[in-house]
């Protein structure tokens, strides 16, 4: 069985010039309980996604023309809305040069999912990151009276 998200109301932005690939991911993040799954071919189309759309996750191929993926990436660190700008992006790509993983990081990416997948292994990857993001985001916002309870 195939790991869901925990949330009803999870939104997602895949972005990918391969159509195979990008066809693949939105019926993979579907299946595992994503309300709605917008596409995009390259990153420039994407970073207009994520502002319109506001979604819960990207999954973005890094070497795209005319557009790359760490400039998407870029592109959403800057937002000036820092709801916005905090958007988990993870880079999904074939590409593992130490360089480009060293920016990826750099700009935040959320994780580094390297092509090609197991797409139970993607699933799995994806829906724990984000609910380990979520629960750390709810402490956040409980303050640290309420965190240093929850400790105890």
């Amino acid at each position: 069985m195939m790991n869901r998200f925990h949330r009803t109301d999870f939104t997602a932005v895949v972005v990918e010039d391969d159509d195979t690939t990008r066809t693949l991911l939105e019926r993979l993040l579907s299946n595992m309980g994503a309300e709605e799954v917008f596409t995009a071919r390259d990153g420039a189309e994407g970073l207009r996604l994520v502002c319109q759309k506001r979604p819960n996750l990207v999954v973005c191929d890094l070497e795209m023309e005319p557009v790359d993926g760490l400039s998407l990436l870029g592109g959403v660190r800057a937002a000036m809305d820092p709801i916005l700008a905090a958007t988990p992006v993870f880079i999904f790509t074939g590409n593992k040069e130490t360089a480009l993983l060293g920016k990826a990081k750099a700009l935040k990416a959320a994780g580094y999912l390297i092509k090609p997948f197991n797409p139970k292994g993607f699933a799995t990857y994806l829906a724990e990151a984000m609910a380990v993001r979520d629960k750390t985001r709810a402490a956040d916002e409980a303050g640290p009276d309420e965190l240093e309870l929850a400790e105890v």
